[in-house]
Order: C-alpha cells, then sequence, then structure tokens
C-alpha cells in the first residue's frame, strides 16, 4: 500500500522531518517487540538485536554488490553497442 502523497502536501520542512522521526521511531519498537517476543522473558535482547542487525547490514551489503555487478554489465553491454 502505497502511502498518499497529499497527506503532508501542505506541510513545512519542520512537520516532515518530525514525521519521518515518529515513523523511525515507531519501527524501531515493534523491531525490539518482536525480538523480545522471539528471545522470550529471560533472553538478551540486546545480543539479538545485534545479530539482527549484522545479518541484516549483510543482507544489504550483498544486495548492493549484486546491484552494483548489475550496473557494470549493463555498462560493459552498452559499451560493446557503441
Amino acid at each position: 500500500m502505497r502511502p498518499d502523497p497529499s497527506l503532508l502536501a501542505d506541510a513545512g520542512p519542520e512537520r516532515c522531518i518530525a514525521t519521518w522521526l515518529d515513523l523511525m521511531r515507531t519501527a524501531d519498537k515493534l523491531l525490539l517487540a518482536g525480538i523480545r517476543r522471539d528471545v522470550g522473558p529471560g533472553g538478551d535482547v540486546l545480543k539479538a538485536y545485534r545479530r539482527w542487525y549484522a545479518d541484516h547490514m549483510r543482507e544489504h551489503h550483498e544486495a548492493v554488490q549484486q546491484m552494483i555487478r548489475r550496473l557494470g554489465a549493463a555498462d560493459g553491454e552498452q559499451a560493446d553497442a557503441r
């Protein structure tokens, strides 16, 4: 579902930034709630968060590397067509 761009059409930069910060804080709370649920009452939330973050960054790095390879391949194909 895409957000309605008209929701902040009349908002100034301060309101847009405040809304973005609120969304980021809410996302963090939801993430930590899910991690707390996964580790249980006696689990180490910080350790689980660090593990999640390391996995997330590894996946992100792999995705970026793949995009770079694709762009390089596409650039090479364009150079060959010239």
